[in-house]
């Protein structure tokens, strides 16, 4: 624990914070998620091939709690009771949460394939928490109206987690990937496939209708019942201050309006969203919905002297999936060009990694996973910009045309 907080004791005697906008990002936000990032990278990287992508979720959990319990005492000797209280309660949930988007990010970037940019999804992690941290020690310093703002930065931080959470149940033990010779990012391009070609099947068999997966869980009548009561409490106390702000002073030792309104009424709110939601993400929706296809890439594969015409899915800078002949071996170099909207992108060099065949049933289509040398930019801007480009002109077709569209959005 000292490895994550005394770093940032010693930093900040050398740094000059001479606005709130400083103390909240430079002086406090990006010194306090840098040591935790560090921490738990650090502490799985000798461990990567026993602990799940769960495991460093519940890790990073608990460093994250615990860094913000140390930090509370640092602070008890030179803040008064109220706003020690109000930054306990308030600040422990931001680390926490924070320390479990880490364990994640950490777990991820050790389970998957190694690549030339494979350390993107940690600095995604570093840079999504910073914001989200320094949003929240800024609006605590300024200390006015915009404390109505506090449960949602804490719900935004709280859904990020759920929905971590909710992938990581749909991710295969790392003893079982491997066992078949796959990394964390492999399994997920396979899955996409799978629930792509379920979707191919399901519109070619128009009398096998799938029953929606819905994206969340039902609600328990022990959970509705606890916010309710949990939401009555914030409610009675706002009338007696509408009442009688005069007393509330008096009665609390001197507690601030803006320190009032953050405990007794923003954070029994916070406390019955918590509740409320907490695993409200269904994990099926993740793993079984059937995916439509939004865009279509075809892509000739050239293999020594042989040529050959397939699809691409489930494309992204590490490398795709294709069917393949059978004929083809992992460790094979081949060239790969794209097609995509009426644009050529040739002779780039993949190598499949994994092979998904079946020896005995001939009418399997066999498949692979393909990585890149190198990520093709170019194709990857363009795939995106005529993604985005060819759903919103959907959206404007649904829009038009209501009813019985099909179209994928």
């Amino acid at each position: 624990m000292g490895l994550a907080i005394f770093p940032e004791i010693f930093v900040k005697q050398y740094i000059d914070e001479n606005s709130y906008f400083e103390r909240a990002f430079q002086g406090s936000s990006l010194l306090e998620e840098i040591p935790k990032l560090i921490v738990i990278l650090w502490y799985f990287k000798g461990l990567k091939t026993v602990y799940n992508t769960s495991d460093g979720i519940y890790f990073g959990l608990t460093l994250g709690a615990s860094f913000g319990l140390l930090e509370n005492f640092l602070y008890a000797p030179i803040l008064d009771f109220w706003p020690l209280f109000l930054r306990a309660v308030t600040s422990l949930p931001i680390h926490t949460f924070t320390g479990g988007i880490y364990g994640f990010a950490a777990m991820e970037y050790y389970h998957s394939r190694p690549s030339s940019f494979d350390f993107l999804g940690v600095l995604y992690s570093l840079f999504g928490c910073f914001l989200l941290h320094g949003t929240f020690n800024y609006i605590l310093l300024i200390n006015g109206n915009f404390m109505i703002l506090l449960p949602f930065i804490l719900a935004a931080g709280f859904f990020v987690l759920e929905y971590l959470l909710t992938i990581s149940q749909n991710i295969l033990p790392i003893e079982v990937l491997q066992a078949i010779g796959l990394f964390s990012d492999d399994y997920q391009v396979i899955s996409r496939f799978t629930r792509y070609d379920s979707w191919m099947r399901s519109s070619q068999s128009r009398n096998q209708k799938a029953d929606p997966i819905p994206l969340f869980r039902q609600l328990s009548k022990g959970k509705i019942f606890v916010s309710v009561f949990l939401l009555l409490i914030p409610s009675l106390l706002y009338s007696i201050y509408l009442n009688f702000p005069e007393k509330i002073p008096l009665l609390l030792g001197g507690i601030r309006t803006s320190e009032f309104i953050g405990l007794f009424l923003i954070y029994p709110i916070w406390l019955s969203i918590l509740i409320l939601f907490r695993g409200i993400f269904n994990p099926k929706f993740f793993r079984e919905r059937i995916l439509k296809i939004p865009l279509f890439i075809a892509v000739s594969i050239v293999q020594e002297e042989r040529e050959y015409y397939s699809l691409a899915y489930s494309l992204s800078r590490k490398g795709f999936y294709s069917p393949v002949e059978k004929t083809l071996n992992i460790g094979d170099r081949v060239y790969v060009t794209f097609y995509v909207a009426g644009r050529e992108f040739p002779g780039i060099l993949a190598i499949p990694v994994w092979l998904n065949v079946r020896e005995g049933d001939p009418e399997f289509e066999s498949g692979a996973v393909f990585i890149f040398v190198n990520p093709p930019w170019k194709l990857l801007f363009w795939r995106s910009l005529v993604r985005v480009k060819q759903q919103f002109q959907n959206l404007i077709h649904q829009i038009a045309h209501p009813v019985g569209s099909s179209h994928s959005v």
